[in-house]
């Protein structure tokens, strides 16, 4: 079973645990862990070590980044993935290296939120265009007022972009009138432990992340694009790990702080359309989709309430009508199939609908998991139940000129909405001032709901249907 450890780098690089770290030292990494935590029973191996295996984005003409060696000296946070062969041992490691004041959690797969298109209730026609889409959630609101997201930078956390593709699809967007490209900036590349390097904005032309990317950027066509490719390609199949996912977090964060946000100043929003599927790998049961005081989880919350960006999480696909095929049986329904971070009250956890509002079978259902209702990381109560999803958002619908690329999953619906944060972050927008907390609280307040559907909150769709109109229009 496996688990991972955050384990925290003393100043400078002439210190143990780095160098046990930088050579793949699994006996001398162990031993610091002993070390530092106490402990007498370890975990029986070592596994791939991914914190050290993210290159920069490239710096643009006449700005000087810090080198990889710089950045290195300043990473105080090491993941170190690790596994027993004894699940039992797993409780009582975890206990102990908390109790010594370390940062542990269960090491569990993860995926993307896309690729299944099974709605619940639906009829022909099965699937609507992007102008529905738009038209479902005020678009026409945020280019009323030219809220593009200028100035705003967006962080794919995902498969990784197609840059080609991407451009060619923005620039043929109806209503992108000058056929303006994105700003792509460029990202990380990213190896993952057994693969192939993969660069930023060299995904497959029809990646989830292109499809993610597109939806944003319909909204806010003016941002920044940064490409963090994380995800396992769908065409392999590769396993990535949470240990993987908050190594990069946490590297990302760096730069971000080193030299990314003064070089490209102004809010950041990160769009992860991702989630865990299958709760019968997690060991134990809850480390990671239940636990706040996970590492992952506990930088989601940094981000949130010290850093002030935000997150845009999909709610799933394990909705109980049409639930994706590789849903555990226990983590489908009502209350089982938000999990993990996307239950986080940091974040804003976005469900489906088709662009004529009706809800579709496979948008996982509320409420999120109970223990999130503390956080660690500012000590808040938050009450009960865990009011997941906050909001939905429009999936399952096509392009105008090609009905073979098809926007399905909560993903789809992620997506949009990370592009309507982003533009409600532009520098002209009445909401941009608020902080991340309170952008949420504002966009659940405006949601609306279905004629007939009950009003408030209810498991399905949260709050109710992203309205921009009606965000900007009411008081921040």
């Amino acid at each position: 079973m496996r688990l991972m450890v955050e384990m925290r780098k003393a100043q400078g690089r002439d210190n143990a645990l780095y160098q046990a770290y930088a050579a793949a030292d699994s006996l001398g990494l162990l031993k610091e862990m002993a070390s530092r935590y106490g402990l007498t029973d370890l975990p029986d191996r070592v596994m791939d070590l991914p914190s050290l295996r993210f290159e920069s984005p490239e710096p643009p003409p006449g700005v000087l980044a810090p080198g990889r060696d710089d950045l290195l000296d300043q990473l105080r946070s090491l993941v170190i993935p690790v596994e027993f062969d004894d699940p039992a041992q797993v409780p009582g490691f975890i206990a102990r290296v908390r109790g010594a004041g370390g940062r542990v959690g269960a090491d569990v797969p993860i995926g993307g939120m896309g690729a299944h298109w099974n709605p619940y209730g639906d009829t022909p026609p099965l699937f609507h265009t992007r102008a529905a889409a738009e038209a479902l959630i005020g678009t026409h609101a945020l280019r009323a007022q030219g809220l593009a997201g200028a100035g705003v930078n967006l962080v794919f956390f995902d498969e990784g972009i197609s840059s080609p593709a991407l451009a060619a699809r923005v620039e043929g967007l109806p209503h992108n009138a000058a056929r303006a490209a994105p700003g792509f900036i460029g990202g990380w590349k990213v190896q993952q432990p057994g693969g192939p390097p993969r660069l930023a904005g060299r995904a497959a032309p029809r990646s989830h992340g292109t499809l993610v990317a597109l939806n944003a950027l319909s909204l806010a066509p003016a941002a920044r694009v940064f490409d963090l490719p994380v995800l396992p390609d769908r065409m392999r199949q590769v396993t990535t790990f949470a240990s993987f996912a908050t190594a990069a977090l946490i590297w990302a964060r760096l730069e971000i702080a080193v030299w990314l946000a003064a070089t490209y100043p102004g809010p950041w929003v990160f769009c992860h359309a991702w989630g865990v599927f299958n709760r019968a790998l997690e060991q134990p049961r809850g480390g990671f989709t239940a636990d706040p005081l996970h590492p992952f989880h506990q930088w989601v919350a940094l981000l949130d309430h010290e850093l002030r960006q935000d997150q845009v999480f999909a709610a799933g696909n394990g909705g109980q009508f049409a639930p994706h095929p590789y849903c555990g049986p226990g983590d489908i329904g009502p209350g089982q199939s938000i999990l993990g971070a996307n239950s986080s009250p940091h974040v804003l956890t976005v469900g489906a609908v088709r662009a004529d509002g009706a809800r579709i079978g496979y948008s996982a259902q509320g409420p999120g998991q109970t223990a999130f209702q503390a956080s660690p990381a500012t000590g808040r109560q938050f009450p009960l139940p865990i009011e997941k999803p906050d909001l939905c958002a429009p999936s399952h619908f096509i392009e105008v000129d090609d009905a073979a690329w098809i926007s399905t999953g909560t993903s789809a619906a992620c997506g949009l909405a990370a592009g309507a944060v982003a533009g409600l972050r532009s520098p002209a927008s009445p909401l941009a001032a608020l902080s991340p907390a309170e952008l949420r609280a504002h966009l659940r307040g405006t949601a609306r709901k279905p004629a007939g559907e009950p009003v408030g909150y209810d498991i399905n769709l949260g709050h109710g249907i992203l309205d921009l109109a009606g965000a900007l229009q009411a008081p921040p």
